[in-house]
């Protein structure tokens, strides 16, 4: 599950940044700034592309996975459905730009010279000038798939096991987020978790799994997570660890007794991993020094709140 769940987070990633590259490529087309290189990050066959990517990564993991309830497959297929028609609407309305932005300057410089057929002149005309109604058709099109879809993956997320991983895409790039679903970011937090200081806590649980401290305090320290009641004192204990790691053991130590003072909040890993760091710091090369004799009475401090 947990390598199921990072490849759904990545396709939420990769779902949004196809979003806003969508609403940008529209901006630019109609004010006229556009150029190939935006649309080709938007849709293309090759990695850099984000629909691509996102279109890979929905058919490898959505069409062969038979361990789903009915209401997990229907909503997987039917997000993977609509991925695929985004897709190759994109690419409709990439071939569109390409021949108008490529073929037609060359039209209108030969029709300026005036050596060609005006009869063959007017067809070629007709011709681009209908690309262009159907390159702009396209883009419209696709904006309006997007929302569908958007609003596809939302229900599909609302059925998805509730691990971190998807919350820290949410929460990677909150602006970003909010802009995409059309509502703030608590207000998604909730649709998804059913609290919003749920997400909050699964995303900071996965970052301190995976030894992402400083991430996870910083979470913990924004004013909506706090604001919600996300790991009260919590990032007193992230901190601490972030600076274990980075050798400052003084100021480990420092943080450390203050979230055991604040009450030690948090999960049995939170506790396991701080009374490691104590041990550590209270022995070894500064066993006789008072860091260790501080690192001692912390250690026996948060063996008392454990029972």
């Amino acid at each position: 599950m947990e390598r199921r769940e990072r490849r759904v987070a990545q396709i939420v990633r990769d779902f949004l940044e196809a979003y806003c590259l969508s609403e940008e490529v529209g901006a630019r087309l109609r004010d006229g700034e556009l150029d190939f290189a935006a649309v080709d990050r938007l849709v293309g066959e090759h990695e850099e592309s984000a629909l691509f990517r996102l279109k890979e990564e929905c058919h490898a993991l959505f069409r062969f996975d038979e361990n789903r309830t009915p209401e997990e497959l229907q909503a997987e297929e039917l997000f993977d459905l609509a991925v695929g028609a985004l897709f190759h609407e994109a690419m409709k309305f990439r071939e569109g730009y390409y021949l108008t932005t490529a073929y037609g300057p060359r039209l209108e410089r030969i029709a300026a010279e005036g050596s060609s057929s005006a009869t063959l002149l007017g067809a070629f005309s007709r011709v681009f000038e209908a690309g262009r109604r159907r390159m702009r058709e396209a883009q419209a099109e696709t904006q309006a798939l997007f929302r569908e879809t958007r609003d596809q993956m939302l229900l599909l997320l609302r059925q998805f096991p509730r691990g971190g991983a998807v919350a820290r895409s949410l929460l990677a790039d909150a602006l970003r987020s909010e802009r995409v679903f059309a509502m703030p970011l608590e207000e998604l937090l909730a649709d998804i978790y059913g609290a919003a200081r749920a997400g909050y806590e699964v995303a900071v649980e996965s970052l301190v799994e995976s030894g992402h401290y400083l991430e996870a305090a910083e979470i913990m320290e924004r004013g909506d997570a706090s604001g919600n009641g996300c790991c009260a004192g919590g990032s007193r204990f992230a901190r601490g660890m972030a600076r274990y790691y980075a050798g400052d053991l003084a100021a480990a130590l420092e943080h450390l007794e203050g979230w055991i003072a604040s009450g030690a909040n948090g999960s049995g890993l939170w506790r396991e991993r701080a009374s490691s760091a104590l041990w550590s710091i209270s022995g070894g090369a500064v066993r006789s020094s008072s860091l260790a004799g501080r690192a001692r009475k912390a250690l026996v401090a948060l063996t008392v709140e454990k029972e």
